[in-house]
């Protein structure tokens, strides 16, 4: 029986579970059937909701309306059980018949319509980019910065705060206000934007005019015909495309070509634009520079006249490297070495290069240039000595020389039997006789492809003594050998017929296994961002194994040498004796030049092995080979656990960048010298195949002003700021 409690009436333990039971479905909704039931249920309120209840049967009795079937729904909803005791019917609550059939089908019925009411929307988890953290990325991406309170971003076109920093409010505002500044869309546009941004130079950065943007669209179009080596006049060609396309695609904006110059002068003129942008950029780099290093390549212009390229290797404060071309200077009529000191000397002063900065050399190992007496790097390294105020000092500019095209001054240290001049002239006869093998035909196709349909002898010399060209003539000797006897040319100097010859197969057999072992050493000194002590770790590696090339050819032992085996086992089933020709001492004495060349050209390096070494690696440098002034700073990092454990996660330039400011000036002054020397061939490499591939189209230009801009813009690391050159466009015709 109940107990009365107050007005209300408190219903005993047992009847709470069961009625708890059948009151839970009320509560309709995955949400409330998961919520735990109430602890009491007052009687008022289940009275109220069986009057409810009633009312709506007795309409549903007098109108016959859709009341019946809610009615019939919310009867099959209370989960009643048909073996209910006498005590559970007296109940007011259990007062509604219901039959059977609606008990059996009551879990299958939809929920009522007013069980909304009882449900509790599900709140959506943040995501991790909507938390309120202002993310670094942001301001190239949408060009905000975040405010000095840390309360919110600051946009920094508008100057406008957005207080609520997630990301979906920092783009929407984007995307609202300032999305034609997707058009930067470039790295380097878009770091150089910012930086005015910053700046708040608001009048560069703002959008640009409709005629701005067709000299803006004009200039990418230039930039593209360099990168490429195509000439001024396919300009006009390019607008008939974009012409046809629009016509075709959207023919509403073909209109927007009008504005739009691609004329062969106007291409030519914004060529000497984007050259003038990237010097501009280099100046305002140079600046930063705290050392640097210069190369210079004599061997780039192969079959045109000859030319110097000067590139500079600058590092700045945080260790980010620089490689840019500086100058070109004409070598045509062989100019006194003083006057190619004098023009590099100017253009280290149009770029604010300052020579007491200046700390390494590296060349192509050139006699003019390597010369001791009035040779070009002498001169260079007296003037650097005179901005130091140490002429007689005992530290002058380390000069590797060799870096730059190692791959062909070992080719020719080693062609003992002028195999790649023979070589070249039957390539030639080739392409005048025409081919008719496929391997021949396939093979000269390259050799064009490789120097832009100009191919000279001094041209296919150069290529020959690169990569695997003169391994893949080895292999179609027979090919080769069939084509001369075709053409019946006679036995000369220069178009013998050697290919029966066994002594000259083993020295072009030779060859192509010491190519192949020169390439291998050209590609690991074209990976780039290594610094000057990889450099020295492969040219010891490489020296290392020449005496170890020489001692296996002494021994008859072809392991390393795969095209001399190949052609051994070939010769020996007809009877001939090989190994015995490529142990003779003319192999052993090109091995031996080749590594006292290497070793003579290198030794500057060597005598700044200490500093590279202790640039490398400080905390494994020992002490007391350090000099005396950076002792007691490497003492000092070396026991430091925290910087050992940076040195050791970090890359080398970030770990030096890192460092606290001011703790390690003079340790600082050594890596920056040693980090600023050139460590890959990768800018002089990118020069020399540029040149190769677009020769006629750089004999054909009517100015050195025009060759230089195309070179620049083709090895630079730079991207040019269009907008910058616009700008400038449209103040000098104000």
């Amino acid at each position: 029986m109940p107990i009365a409690v107050g007005h209300g009436l408190v219903i005993p333990p047992q009847m709470r579970r069961r009625s708890r039971d059948r009151l839970a479905p009320l509560a309709i909704g995955r949400a409330a059937e998961r919520a735990p039931p109430p602890a009491r249920c007052h009687w008022p309120v289940a009275a109220l909701q069986r009057k409810k209840i009633a009312t709506r049967r007795s309409q549903s009795e007098e109108g016959g309306g859709p009341c019946r079937g809610s009615f019939r729904r919310l009867r099959s909803a209370l989960p009643l059980n048909s073996t209910a005791d006498s005590e559970e019917k007296s109940s007011p609550l259990l007062a509604l018949p219901l039959s059977p059939s609606l008990l059996a089908t009551r879990r299958s019925l939809p929920a009522m319509a007013f069980s909304k009411m009882w449900a509790t929307p599900k709140r959506r988890r943040a995501e991790p980019d909507e938390q309120h953290v202002f993310r670094n990325e942001w301001t190239q991406r949408y060009l905000v910065v975040e405010r000095d309170d840390g309360e919110g971003a600051e946009c920094l076109v508008c100057r406008r705060p957005i207080v609520a920093t997630r990301e979906r409010d920092v783009r929407r505002h984007y995307e609202a206000e300032h999305e034609h500044y997707e058009a930067y869309a470039a790295g380097g546009e878009r770091a150089a934007l910012v930086e005015r941004l910053r700046r708040g130079d608001a009048h560069a950065a703002a959008a640009l005019s409709r005629e701005e943007r067709a000299v803006r669209a004009s200039l990418g179009v230039a930039h593209l015909l360099a990168l490429h080596g195509r000439p001024w006049a396919d300009g006009p060609l390019v607008r008939r495309c974009l012409d046809a396309v629009l016509r075709e695609a959207l023919p509403e904006h073909c209109r927007l070509l009008d504005d739009v110059d691609l004329s062969a002068e106007s291409m030519a003129q914004k060529n000497l634009a984007l050259a003038r942008n990237l010097h501009a950029q280099l100046v305002a780099r140079s600046a930063a520079f705290q050392a640097y290093s210069l190369a210079l390549d004599d061997q780039g212009f192969v079959g045109t006249d000859a030319r110097l390229l000067v590139f500079v290797r600058g590092v700045d404060q945080d260790y980010e490297v620089d490689e840019e071309l500086l100058t070109v200077v004409n070598l045509t009529g062989q100019p006194a070495v003083t006057h190619v000191h004098h023009a590099i000397a100017e253009a280290m002063a149009r770029a604010g290069l300052s020579w007491d900065k200046l700390v390494g050399v590296a060349s192509t190992g050139s006699g003019w240039i390597c010369a001791e007496d009035c040779g070009l790097v002498q001169l260079l390294q007296e003037h650097a000595a005179r901005a130091r105020g140490n002429l007689c000092g005992s530290a002058p500019l380390p000069h590797c020389a060799g870096l730059l095209h190692l791959e062909q001054l070992g080719s020719r240290e080693l062609d003992v039997g002028g195999v790649v001049d023979a070589v070249a002239g039957w390539l030639a006869l080739l392409r005048t006789r025409g081919v008719r093998t496929l391997g021949l035909k396939m093979l000269m196709e390259e050799a064009e492809l490789h120097h832009g349909g100009e191919v000279s002898l001094l041209c296919l010399s150069s290529w020959l003594r690169c990569g695997k060209a003169l391994k893949r003539v080895f292999s179609l000797r027979r090919e080769l050998e069939a084509f001369l006897a075709e053409t019946g040319v006679p036995p000369n100097n220069a178009l013998r017929d050697p290919l029966q010859d066994p002594d000259w197969l083993c020295d072009m057999s030779f060859l192509v296994d010491m190519q192949a072992h020169l390439a291998e050493l050209a590609r690991e000194l074209r990976v780039p961002g290594t610094f000057a002590f990889t450099v020295m770790e492969h040219v010891c590696a490489f020296s290392d194994k020449l005496q170890l090339l020489r001692a296996h050819l002494s021994a008859g032992d072809l392991t390393l040498f795969p095209a001399s085996r190949e052609l051994c086992s070939e010769l020996d089933h007809q009877g001939q004796a090989v190994r015995e020709v490529l142990a003779s001492h003319r192999y052993q004495e090109g091995l031996a030049r080749l590594h006292a060349r290497l070793q003579k050209q290198f030794e500057d390096l060597c005598a700044v092995k200490r500093d590279l070494d202790m640039f490398a690696d400080p905390f494994s440098f020992p002490v007391e080979n350090a000099p005396l002034h950076i002792q007691e700073e490497l003492i000092r990092m070396k026991s430091s656990s925290t910087l050992l454990c940076e040195f050791r996660e970090e890359n080398l330039g970030s770990f030096y960048a890192g460092l606290p400011p001011g703790c390690y000036t003079e340790l600082q002054a050594v890596t920056f010298r040693a980090a600023s020397l050139f460590d890959s061939t990768i800018i002089s490499d990118k020069a020399y195949s540029y040149l190769l591939r677009h020769q006629s189209r750089l004999t054909s230009l009517s100015s050195e002003e025009h060759l230089h801009a195309l070179l620049r813009i083709a090895t630079s690391n730079f991207e040019p700021r269009l907008d910058d050159v616009v700008r400038s466009r449209s103040r000098s015709l104000a």
